[in-house]
């Protein structure tokens, strides 16, 4: 029997529908982090930028087998981290960073993973890692820079989505995998699309969701807006951490990530509540998250193109026609609108299927039973 459930976890609160879910989950997970470009080689970025060092903070559930074939990478969004599933115990979460334990104890997608569930550790061997540039363990402007002994900060090189894909690649080599089903949300969809067109060889299945082919005009313009909000805060030429104008940041980055009719599902009765939670988010997220990372990584989503430099986009997605592809649209998406990751699909020869939820953009990540029937029947 169904239950009404009001889900809270993170910045991700909707009222669902939800049928009950086994009570079974993994194990307390261990988060690692590993140095992937050591000091003697550094990291080159596509721009031309350099890294003295790159470190990936990272967690795995389940064991990879001895055929070295059951591997799932997962790629997070903008803002999320690699703390994919499990809930940390007292000891590890103590051990966290203050912006990581801001976080949360509970992994972004926990829903998924787990006995019994689409991503199961028992079957499968999933990985999870902070983007290169993100705060939550990965090197990112609050690294230090080995040649000064001091952050990074705004010296931080700007990256791209291909960079972003690069360092996962070389993660997969540091825990020995050689091919893996790869699947990605939002900025990491776009991180999944190009890892399978840098490397081929390496993916085994492609899992698109809520993610374009290219970052478009719209998509674009949301970024400025959030960016702009940062950048003209005094407090953030001032060197704070957590400027007030990043609350405005993710207000306007909510209203991209949402849709009308979660909103009047909620608050239809008190509209005034709408505005209110926007707020709330704002101030949650001056705790997690750090200034000089949003804006790192929103700048490499705006350099995301998949045909720059490969004849074209449809040139670019045709050469996908090899590997078994997904891609997951949402209808009410107002950032990436089903029709433009439908158009990707078709080009890519890919299947396609469509998430029904009136919380828009975020369904991806709330609506995780339409999501794992979507899977269960592409990834076996």
């Amino acid at each position: 029997m169904s239950e009404i459930a009001l889900e809270t976890w993170g910045e991700h609160e909707a009222l669902l529908l939800k049928p009950p879910r086994s009570p079974l989950s993994i194990p307390p997970p261990t988060p690692r982090t590993a140095v992937l470009f050591p000091r003697r080689e550094g990291f080159y970025t596509e721009l031309g930028g350099y890294l003295p060092e790159v470190r990936l903070r990272f967690e795995t559930y389940g064991r990879l087998n001895a055929r070295r074939e059951n591997a799932v990478l997962v790629f997070h969004a903008l803002t999320g981290s690699a703390h994919l599933a499990g809930t940390y115990d007292e000891k590890t979460f103590k051990a966290l960073s203050p912006l990581e334990k801001a976080f949360g104890k509970e992994g972004w997608w926990d829903a998924l993973v787990g006995p019994g569930r689409i991503l199961d550790p028992a079957l499968y061997y999933v990985v999870s890692a902070n983007h290169l540039g993100s705060c939550y363990g990965s090197t990112g402007p609050l690294s230090l820079d080995p040649r000064t002994g001091a952050p990074y900060g705004r010296a931080f090189p700007p990256l791209t989505i291909r960079d972003l894909a690069r360092a996962q690649a070389r993660l997969l080599d540091h825990l020995g995998v050689e091919r893996a089903t790869v699947i990605g949300g939002s900025l990491g969809g776009m991180v999944a699309l190009e890892f399978a067109l840098m490397y081929p060889e390496r993916v085994k299945k492609l899992v698109v969701l809520a993610a374009p082919a290219r970052h478009g005009p719209w998509a674009q313009a949301f970024n400025h807006l959030a960016r702009q909000a940062i950048l003209q805060d005094p407090g953030y030429w001032a060197g704070e951490a957590a400027p007030k104008g990043m609350a405005l940041a993710r207000g306007i980055a909510m209203m991209s990530y949402r849709a009308p009719g979660g909103f009047a599902a909620r608050w239809n009765e008190a509209p005034e509540e709408g505005p209110s939670y926007l707020d709330y988010q704002g101030e949650k997220f001056l705790r997690r998250f750090h200034a000089e990372s949003y804006l790192v990584l929103s700048r490499a989503m705006d350099t995301h193109d998949v045909g720059r430099g490969r004849g074209g986009v449809e040139a670019a997605l045709k050469r996908l026609k090899e590997i078994p592809s997904l891609f997951v649209g949402i209808d009410t998406d107002l950032l990436y609108p089903p029709w433009e990751v439908r158009e990707a699909a078709r080009l890519a020869g890919a299947r396609y299927r469509e998430i029904k939820s009136p919380h828009g953009h975020d369904a991806f990540l709330i609506e995780t039973d339409q999501v794992e029937e979507i899977l269960d029947a592409f990834l076996p």
